[in-house]
């Protein structure tokens, strides 16, 4: 895993290098890839050659549609509220704070400005909250927009706009290679710094669980083109890139021209049982939770894949779930992670089995763990 710190090294830095995804880039990128047979692909015999004839061909492509180019960093949250009749009003708050240092100022000036600033504030309240409104509304991703308003109404800056710092026997580390080196060792060994701590190894017994012994076997028959577009489509349009730089989205607009040799890929992964390694490569990024921001403690990893992985990990966990929930495998206490269960199955299941408890004249117990870093 490759850790990232920053899309930019410094808060001072006012552009970078960005790739332009406009529609006429997309449909350029479309029609490049219509021309391409894909000989490579389908003349290798290894999965790993296999899949980096894909990834040449497909980023031939890629840079001619969507070149590197120097952009700007654009504010995301400007200050829209601010209306012209706002900027008059602002410029005659100025003058009225001159008029409350003059001498003799009589009482009814003194209530006439006291108004004035009252009903200027609440103007102002009442545009941010209309302006605030419609860009949440606007937005695709409404929970990161909530987040980039909460921080922009408290004076917050998120941490992925700054420089991280560190401190570490007690040296303060700023040097970017040394932090990312750091975070790496870190995340690779937090599950056996946790086991160690503890003193112990957690072991889960199959009568614990209630998990059911199954005698069957799953079989892994081939995949076909129409699951690779379907799963492809399911898949949310993010605009967020593994360490290839490929947005989710545009992959999917373009699934049906690439659906033929990711499948012969696929199918010799799993004919194979070879993983492609370049499709273990996750792009980490740290992301502060709570406490000192200068304490690598306090960070947790957030690894974004390629898309080609996702696309894979998914095929095959659509056919291990199908298997799992098809016999029955799974006890019916396992709410996470599954179709039709969620938080709300597991609360309603608790207030179900409280309710019972105090019919019966039972006293309940709850209780409720916190896994740090689970």
């Amino acid at each position: 895993m490759l850790p990232v710190l920053n899309k930019t090294q410094s808060r001072t830095n006012q552009s970078t290098l960005k790739r332009h995804f406009s529609d006429s880039n997309i449909s350029e990128f479309k029609h490049l890839l219509s021309k391409e047979t894909w000989p490579e692909v389908y003349t290798e015999t290894e999965v790993k050659a296999k899949y980096e004839a894909f990834m040449n061909t497909f980023m031939h492509s890629f840079d001619i549609a969507f070149p590197l180019k120097l952009a700007r960093e654009r504010k995301r949250l400007a200050n829209g509220w601010i209306t012209q009749g706002i900027k008059k009003s602002s410029k005659r708050i100025k003058l009225l704070n001159l008029l409350t240092k003059l001498p003799n100022l009589t009482q009814q000036t003194k209530i006439y400005i006291s108004r004035y600033k009252l009903i200027y504030k609440r103007v102002i309240r009442e545009a941010k909250k209309r302006e605030n409104d419609n860009y949440i509304m606007c937005a695709k991703n409404k929970s990161k927009a909530i987040w980039q308003v909460i921080h922009k109404e408290t004076g917050k800056i998120p941490l992925q706009k700054l420089d991280i710092k560190l401190v570490k026997n007690p040296e303060e580390i700023i040097n970017p290679y040394k932090i990312s080196e750091i975070f790496n060792s870190y995340f690779r060994g937090i599950s056996e710094e946790l086991l160690q701590k503890k003193g112990e190894k957690m072991v889960f017994g199959s009568h614990h669980l209630n998990i059911k012994e199954n005698s069957k076997s799953t079989f892994l028959h081939p995949i076909t083109e129409n699951k690779v577009e379907k799963v492809a489509r399911s898949l949310k349009n993010k605009s967020s890139a593994g360490i290839d730089g490929i947005p989710d989205y545009i992959v999917k607009q373009c699934i049906e021209l690439l659906k033929v040799p990711l499948t012969n890929i696929y199918n010799a992964s799993l004919e194979l049982g070879t993983f492609p390694d370049k499709l273990k490569i996750a792009k980490v990024i740290p992301v502060h939770k709570k406490g000192d921001t200068r304490d690598i403690n306090n960070y947790r990893p957030i690894a974004l894949l390629s898309i080609f992985s996702k696309l894979l990990e998914k095929l095959v966990y659509n056919r291990l779930i199908a298997f799992v929930e098809g016999n029955g495998v799974l006890t019916e206490d396992q709410l996470g992670f599954r179709t039709k269960r969620s938080t709300e199955t597991a609360l309603e299941a608790f207030t179900k089995s409280v309710q019972e408890a105090i019919e019966n004249k039972i006293n309940p117990i709850g209780i409720f763990l916190d896994l740090t870093k689970a």
